[in-house]
């Protein structure tokens, strides 16, 4: 035979001698099985790679068709680039229906991110789940999983107080188990005292032995506690180790890390503080997306900038965090929390990533029951500024 023959069929590559039996069967003219140990070796040898291929071998395919199990994804993406991709179409094995079918509807490369309509699939029926927060529910507010949430606010302002609240919250609502760091507190005596007072719903000295034991059984069964390990350095990635080992160990649907300025934030010599904290949130969304997570950040905003902004009697939003923008720009839910002097604690809804599922912005006052040390909800909307001026 002399110089290229066009090919009429594709050439169906697959990982077993069964696999290559089945399209065979099925009306497959021209089969290649891959050793998954050896990579693409072994088809590429028969198909050398580059831009001459179908030179090399005196055969030109009019496409590939890549019928690999998903965890040998690495292999099929490889031997896509190395064939050409743009005459590629995949399809994972095992499959819905029989082998006719599959080779039929083999999708072509990259639909994870260049896809028709057709090729996303459907998301199924959207969840949204309340907050235990009966006015801010009753004005719509709700969250979507997996999401990212920042906590914005200064010291002092009760955010902490605020977000262990909303865990309680969550795990009474939804049955969620909880990861909260313990940095700037410990979990014996302040967490639990805290955590007791939501279960109790009465101050600790007027619940018997009883309760208070039933109070630390919900807790036990809520929460897990994330401290740091004398004389070791919690950077992102070993963060982001004990946050995936306490969803697959534990449970864990809710991580709330506060605050965040209490991570060993090591940043290279070539990147800005800000590109830094954006790759920090991305990586911390893309756990969240993995395991359908509610992602809780708490951040504290610059004291001077909090000073100026609310000398002026403004709000403070997500952009008044420190060392980046990118808690406006990245987060699903975004609270900010302060209060003037000994005045009420107002909450700023300043960012919620749907409006049509997810409720509209708002401002709350939120006054502190110091026996429970719990927050309600006095009042809503933005008017209340007007009253502060």
């Amino acid at each position: 035979m002399s110089g290229t023959e066009r090919i009429a069929h594709p050439l169906v590559i697959v990982s077993s001698a069964a696999h290559e039996r089945a399209v065979m069967d099925a009306g497959a003219v021209h089969v290649a099985v891959v050793d998954p140990l050896r990579g693409g070796e072994q088809v590429m040898a028969f198909l050398p790679s580059a831009r001459d291929w179908q030179i090399g071998v005196g055969y030109q395919f009019p496409e590939f068709v890549i019928g690999l199990p998903a965890q040998l994804a690495d292999l099929r993406d490889d031997l896509a680039v190395r064939l050409g991709d743009e005459k590629c179409r995949w399809f994972d094995w095992p499959f819905d229906g029989d082998v006719t079918d599959a080779l039929a509807a083999a999708r072509p490369m990259w639909t994870d991110e260049i896809a028709t309509l057709d090729d996303i699939p459907e998301p199924g029926e959207p969840r949204f789940y309340t907050s235990g927060f009966p006015s801010l529910d009753a004005h719509g507010f709700r969250f979507d999983l997996p999401a990212f949430m920042a906590i914005i606010g200064p010291y002092g302002s009760g955010k902490s107080v605020l977000l262990r609240q909303l865990l309680v919250n969550l795990r009474r609502e939804h049955g969620w188990r909880c990861l909260l760091t313990s940095f700037e507190e410990r979990v014996k005596p302040r967490y639990q005292r805290d955590l007791r007072r939501h279960f109790l719903n009465c101050r600790i000295q007027d619940a018997s032995e009883a309760d208070i034991a039933m109070a630390d059984a919900e807790i036990r069964k809520g929460f897990v506690f994330l401290r740091r390990k004398r004389n070791t350095t919690l950077d992102l990635e070993r963060l982001l180790d004990r946050i995936e080992f306490a969803v697959r160990v534990y449970g864990v649907k809710v991580v709330a890390i506060d605050p965040v300025n209490e991570i060993d934030h090591q940043v290279p010599k070539s990147e800005s503080k800000t590109d830094y904290m954006g790759r920090f949130i991305m990586r911390l969304k893309a756990l969240a997306d993995d395991y359908n997570l509610l992602m809780i950040c708490c951040a504290h905003p610059p004291k001077d900038g909090v000073e100026k902004r609310l000398s002026r009697c403004g709000m403070l939003t997500l952009n008044d965090g420190a060392d980046t923008a990118h808690w406006g720009n990245k987060s699903d839910i975004g609270w900010c929390v302060w209060r003037h002097l000994d005045g009420p604690t107002l909450l700023h809804i300043d960012k919620l990533k749907d409006h049509e599922t997810m409720g509209k912005p708002t401002l709350a006052e939120l006054h502190l029951d110091l026996g429970l040390n719990q927050f309600r909800v006095a009042r809503m909307g933005y008017d209340i500024l007007e009253d502060a001026e």
